[in-house]
């Protein structure tokens, strides 16, 4: 049977485990076409400012030839956000699940809703940004994994 020094101790040593600090996800981001998952032609640059619980990124899409630029501002502490793309709303809310960030999305529009699902990683030397992504829209589901270097 432990004893109470160890219950307190095994107790300690659980919480600092769960409270530990969440991933800082800062930076300027640069997309890694060769290792990420894609299936069309695609560069991106991301800039994230967070500070939990908020989070900005500007980021600059070149995508068929076609550059879009866009800044969007998120919660980790799992409250919705509202955020305009190309004139329509996208709402997201963001919450962390242990060192992962995740992000349920939903972008409406006159025609159709998209619903995004991001899995956001940062690794263990915090210069790669990974963020694996389902998207569907009707019954069309795809997978995306976009990798980022930190420049």
């Amino acid at each position: 049977m432990p004893s109470t020094v160890s219950k307190i101790v095994l107790t300690l040593t659980a919480f600092t485990f769960s409270a530990a600090a969440a991933p800082n996800f800062s930076g300027h981001w640069k997309l890694n076409p060769q290792k990420s998952k894609l299936d069309d032609p695609y560069q991106e640059d991301r800039t994230i400012n967070h500070k939990d619980p908020e989070l900005t990124m500007d980021s600059k899409a070149t995508a068929d030839g076609e550059e879009q630029s866009s800044t969007a501002k998120y919660r980790t502490d799992g409250k919705e956000t509202r955020n305009m793309v190309d004139g329509d709303p996208l709402f997201t809310t963001a919450h962390w699940d242990g060192d992962v960030l995740v992000f349920e999305s939903k972008l409406i529009s006159d025609t159709d809703t998209t619903e995004l699902y991001d899995r956001w990683t940062l690794s263990p030397d915090g210069k790669t940004l990974t963020v694996e992504r389902k998207q569907k829209v009707g019954y069309d589901e795809q997978k995306m994994v976009f990798v980022f270097d930190l420049i």
